[in-house]
């Protein structure tokens, strides 16, 4: 009874053997057959190859793996918080330090491409705590700077663009020109000049046209402060005429429409400047990142 229970646990165990090998070469040739489609450019097949993987193997590691390539194949289709949601799986996964890095980081990137900047400040700062070693990488530079930049947190963004400059292997005085530039860019002079929304609208109170100017919309503030004056004129004629009531509801109407109108418009002009100026700076400050990263 002895030997045919040793016989029995040296076929489990041959059996066993044999059926990990089988296993370890499906999933291979399943890997393949994805990355083929990738390849060829079928991200969508692609993905749901990567997930079929994910979910029916029972390697940890090949899961991860098969994770990552299938948030890849999300955002070369765009679907950046789908990939980001179906990444949240592995984050868990810190035995493979270097497939946990990469999920960290490709979660902040697609946070990055969904325009929640914070959030990708935030996971790059949980990157940095789990990979100190790691975090002065390129890659993690790049996107801190742009976070940064797109949050207008302008010394930050600075910090990080000089920083990625520092450690491009560049000629000198490549490095300085660089350097010079970065100066530029992020100096109290360059940056985007925001104009209060409240005072533009408080000066077109007090005195209408006025909010307009302040906005950068001198032309707008001198016809609105034009209407007015009209408005007010023709309300005065017809009360001269003594047509009071033909007075009181056009003449004041039209003044009325004009002014409050008037407010509301200075308002809209200076976020609507705001806006404009800021975007500018940030694709100039975006686009240099971009370079040096690049070099």
């Amino acid at each position: 009874m002895k030997w045919i229970n040793v016989f029995c646990l040296i076929c489990m165990f041959l059996c066993a053997g044999s059926f990990h090998s089988s296993v370890v070469a499906a999933e291979k040739d399943d890997f393949e057959y994805a990355e083929n489609l990738f390849q060829d450019g079928n991200f969508f097949e692609a993905a749901i190859a990567f997930e079929r993987i994910f979910f029916l193997s029972g390697d940890s590691q090949v899961r991860i793996k098969a994770n990552l390539r299938r948030a890849e194949a999300l955002k070369q289709q765009g679907k950046f918080r789908e990939a980001r949601m179906d990444l949240q799986r592995s984050v868990h996964l810190r035995n493979f330090p270097d497939e946990h890095f990469m999920v960290l980081y490709q979660m902040a990137f697609c946070d990055y491409m969904l325009g929640n900047y914070t959030r990708v400040i935030s996971g790059l700062r949980q990157l940095e705590h789990f990979y100190p070693e790691r975090s002065n990488a390129e890659k993690v530079w790049l996107l801190y700077a742009l976070a940064h930049i797109m949050n207008s947190e302008y010394e930050q963004a600075r910090a990080f663009t000089d920083s990625l400059i520092a450690i491009q292997l560049v000629d000198e005085n490549i490095a300085e020109e660089l350097k010079r530039e970065s100066q530029r860019i992020f100096s109290t002079e360059n940056l985007p000049v925001v104009k209060s929304e409240n005072r533009a609208a408080n000066l077109s109170t007090f005195l209408p046209g006025v909010g307009h100017m302040y906005a950068g919309y001198p032309g707008k503030g001198i016809l609105n402060a034009s209407s007015q004056v009209i408005a007010l004129g023709l309300a005065g004629i017809m009360a001269y005429h003594q047509l009071y009531i033909s007075g009181f509801v056009i003449g004041l109407g039209m003044f009325q429409s004009f002014y409050f109108g008037g407010i509301r418009q200075a308002t809209f002009l200076a976020a609507q400047r705001n806006l404009k100026e800021t975007a500018n700076w940030k694709e100039q400050a975006r686009s240099f990142v971009i370079e040096v990263y690049e070099l």
